[in-house]
């Protein structure tokens, strides 16, 4: 599987930086696991480009994965991205 590089984004970051989604395992940003995607998050954080890879991602409407540092799902940034399976039941109040 190869990596696009992404074009400068902003003046000053190389073309060929390494970009955290193209040095860590791309399943990473689209994992099932809060664990997983709180490890993408964190790996987002000192990117030079988040602010314009989330923006895009939402112009996009991206339906799920990390972009910029931020989890997405259905096209909106979500709190916490809810976990597979059916919610375990709660007791009536």
């Amino acid at each position: 599987m190869s990596l696009t590089v992404l074009p400068e984004a902003r003046p000053g970051v190389a073309r060929d930086a390494l970009l955290p989604c193209q040095t860590a395992d791309p399943e990473l940003f689209f994992a099932e696991s809060p664990h997983q995607l709180q490890t993408a998050k964190t790996l987002c954080q000192q990117c030079p480009i988040r602010t314009e890879c989330l923006t895009e991602a939402l112009q996009r409407a991206e339906p799920w994965g990390v972009w910029g540092g931020e989890v997405v799902v259905n096209g909106a940034v979500v709190e916490h991205k809810r976990a597979r399976g059916r919610p375990p039941k709660q007791a009536a109040a």
